[in-house]
This record gives structure tokens, C-alpha cells and sequence, in this order.
């Protein structure tokens, strides 16, 4: 859901409460897609090397599942589960078990947003008071700079949704909430990841659509590109992951509250498969969900280099490069690209990981694993490390770096 994102916030990501650790010391059986492609396309070495990879996020006890699919210029040349999806029935991980994505979920919202303007429903230069009149701020923001992280709007996620972001909490009240708070800074003028842009960009599209925010993605998405065990995790598709967190080192996987839907809604609360995610992938990239000149524009980073992330200063929080680091935003609109060869987002939750990661080689990965467990589990970082194995000629660097570690722990947990 992208290292932690956000000052107390898929996901967005190192989550600075959960310090995790390795658990679980038993190997557990591993599931193979039984797609007779599954392997196609993989030197028996290089397919070897990445089955390792994998099977150590579970030998270790890095995660208790975890799923990894790849295509190669659309087509898949690799599936691998391994572990359980659930620890008390050692269900069997599988490549078609869903689970929560996280801020993955924000590539979807821009995509539905420039839907919306390909529809002529609104323009993402549109300020959105047009649509949110509710927010005091709304006319001093426009959609383009909600979807780019750089509208300044607060990134206090607590202080809007409650402290632990795990309660109900209706509109009315989250609205009462944020506009106590003033922007952080002039709007377009620095990058600060904040999930209420995408939650309050999921309003524009029920509001500019006239549909809920699923159901429009339902009907303009996941029908058509055939994902049909992507949905929200408050209407879950059968088969979901259990989630698992670690608290402290050498402690076994457990279980807790996750992040209550009124937060994650439009900024984090999807739930998808690696197959559906290389799908939708496959379907962005092939000219099937957007015209050329809205991919375009979703896959531009603002600001010619001038646009820059805050430097984090508090030392109970880690600085993230690419994030928190004082260096040029490389945010697009629900894509990272933090180098000329990678296009990324991360999703992280409380209870659960993901990855999808676009290379311009033609490789896609998707990972997803049911563990949060603030940083052994890396599948942003995995999945470069399986991309360097599949085209050594292209080494693409580590996706999450800390800058500088926390000198403390602070009692909420970051969202990506």
C-alpha cells in the first residue's frame, strides 16, 4: 500500500506501532496454481529462484500466506500461493484467495475520477467544492491536486476518523471533524500522502456518477475486465484471508481489529486477488479502461521536480525516502514512480500487505500476504527482488528505503 504514508494514516506505510517480527517457524503447505501456463515462459532456473524467494516469506515466518503472480507483456508466466490464508484451520493459501488491498484501492478511485472526466461528468481542474461543499476548504482545492497528494489537506487521519480508525463514524461527524483543521500548506506547493484525498474523491464519484462508490466500480471496472473476486471488505467475496500482525519479535502471528470501512472506504478498502490485480493491470495498460491522454495524465508526477515532499522532523517517525524525505514528489495519481523504470502502489491495513508493481521491461507483479508486521514482510521490495531475477539487465533498487529509523514508537499504527 508504498512505505508508511501519512502522519498517523494504503496505502498507503511503515507503520510505526507495529513492530514486527519473525513467528510461525513451520513450513506449511504450499499451493501451486494449477494453471498449466503457470511456469511458461520462466527458465527452470530463474522459476526456481523465485518459488525460494517465496517460500522463505513463510519458512522464516515473515507472513503466514502469501500469493505472487507475474505476467510478461500481458500474459502470465507465473503463479505461486504458499502458507495458509487462515492459521487455525491451516486452510491452504490460494493464487485465487482475496484479501484486503489496502491503498491499492487509490489506483481505482483516480481511475474512476478520469472516467468521470473522459464522461464529461467533471474535470479534475475542478475545484471540489463543486462536489463536496461540506468541507470549509473545498473551493481552495481542486480534484487534480486531491489526486496527486498536494492539495494540503490534513494528513491527521485520528483526528478525523478517531483514534484508532477501527470505530464507525458517519459523514456528518468526519466532516465536523475536518474542518476543525486547517490545510497544511498552500495548495500544489508541497506532498504530503493523506488518505482523506482519496476518501473525499470517492465522494466526487458517487456524487458526479450518481452511483455508490462500488457499484460504479462494479459497472465501469471490475465487470468488464473480469475481476470477479475484487470487491470491498465490507462485501467480501467468498474465501477471504484471515489477517494477521505482529507485536513484538519472536511473538506468533496475531489477530486484531482492522481498519473500519467509514475510514477506508474510497482510500483503502478494496479487496482483490493477484489475479484480479494483473487483470486490471493488463486491462489499464491495453487501452481498455482509459484513453491514451487520461493514462497519460494519471501517470504524471506534478511539478517538473520543483513540488517536494515534507521532510520528516519528528524522530518518533521514520523518514521515508520518496515519501518523507524533503526530495521531489515522484506521486502521480495512485502511482509512485520512484525511478524511469517502475510504476508502483502499495497496500497496507492492519491486518494485511500488497503490492503491484508495473515494469517497463513488460513485467507486472502482484504479491499480496496476510500479515502486517511493520517491515519483515516486504512486498514492494520482493517483488523488485523477483524483477531483478527475471531481467538481471534492469536492476531496479528497493521500492521502500527508511531514511532514518524511529527513535520511539507512537501508540496509533500509520495506514498506507
Amino acid at each position: 500500500m508504498i512505505p508508511k504514508i501519512g502522519r498517523l494514516s494504503d496505502t498507503i506505510l511503515n507503520n510505526r506501532a507495529l513492530a514486527a517480527c519473525f513467528a510461525f517457524l513451520v513450513v506449511f503447505p504450499t499451493t501451486l496454481s494449477l494453471a498449466a501456463d503457470a511456469g511458461q515462459g520462466l527458465s527452470p532456473a530463474v522459476k526456481a529462484q523465485i518459488d525460494a524467494l517465496v517460500q522463505k516469506q513463510i519458512s522464516t515466518g515473515a507472513a503466514p500466506g502469501i500469493a505472487v503472480a507475474i505476467t510478461k507483456n500481458g500474459q502470465t508466466i507465473y503463479e505461486k500461493a504458499d502458507g495458509v490464508r487462515d492459521i487455525s484451520s491451516k486452510a491452504p493459501m490460494l493464487i485465487t484467495t482475496p484479501q484486503p488491498i489496502g491503498s491499492i484501492t487509490k489506483q481505482f478511485t483516480a481511475v474512476a475520477i478520469l472516467m468521470l472526466q473522459e464522461q464529461n461528468k467533471l474535470s479534475v481542474d475542478d475545484k471540489l467544492s463543486k462536489f463536496v461543499p461540506e468541507y470549509v476548504d473545498a473551493d481552495k482545492v481542486t480534484l487534480r491536486q486531491m489526486l496527486n497528494m498536494v492539495s494540503g489537506i490534513s494528513d491527521n487521519d485520528p483526528a478525523i476518523y478517531g483514534d484508532h480508525l477501527q470505530q464507525p463514524i458517519t459523514r456528518k461527524e468526519m466532516f465536523v471533524n475536518l474542518n476543525k483543521l486547517p490545510l497544511m500548506w498552500k495548495p500544489g506547493t508541497h506532498m504530503v500522502y493523506t488518505n482523506t484525498n482519496y476518501n473525499l474523491l470517492g465522494l466526487v464519484v458517487e456524487r458526479a456518477s450518481g452511483q455508490s462508490y462500488l457499484s460504479y466500480l462494479r459497472e465501469k471496472i471490475f465487470l468488464p475486465l473480469g475481476m470477479s473476486s475484487t470487491s470491498t471488505a465490507d462485501q467480501p467475496p467468498p474465501g477471504m484471508a484471515s489477517g494477521y500482525s505482529h507485536d513484538k519479535p519472536g511473538q506468533p502471528f496475531e489477530t486484531r481489529a482492522e481498519l473500519h470501512p467509514d475510514f477506508s472506504f474510497s482510500t483503502g478498502n478494496l479487496v482483490s486477488t493477484t489475479q484480479d490485480l494483473l487483470k486490471w493491470d493488463s486491462g489499464l495498460l491495453g487501452g481498455k479502461v482509459l484513453k491514451p491522454a487520461s493514462l497519460q495524465t494519471m501517470f504524471a508526477v506534478p511539478g517538473d521536480g520543483k513540488i517536494r515532499t515534507i521532510l520528516e522532523t519528528d524522530k518518533r517517525f521514520p523518514a521515508l525516502k520518496n515519501v518523507s524525505d524533503g526530495e521531489p514528489t515522484v506521486y502521480a495519481m495512485g502511482w509512485m514512480l520512484p525511478n524511469p523504470h517502475t510504476r508502483w502502489h502499495g497496500g497496507h491495513t492492519f491486518l494485511f500487505e500488497s503490492t503491484n508493481a508495473l515494469f517497463d521491461d513488460g513485467y507486472n507483479i502482484g504479491i499480496i500476504g496476510n500479515v502486517r508486521d511493520g517491515g519483515y514482510f516486504e512486498p514492494e521490495n520482493l517483488a523488485t527482488e523477483i524483477h531483478n531475477m527475471l531481467n538481471p539487465a534492469v536492476h531496479i533498487p528497493p521500492l521502500t528505503v527508511i531514511v532514518r529509523h524511529p527513535s520511539a514508537t507512537p501508540d496509533t499504527p500509520e495506514v498506507e
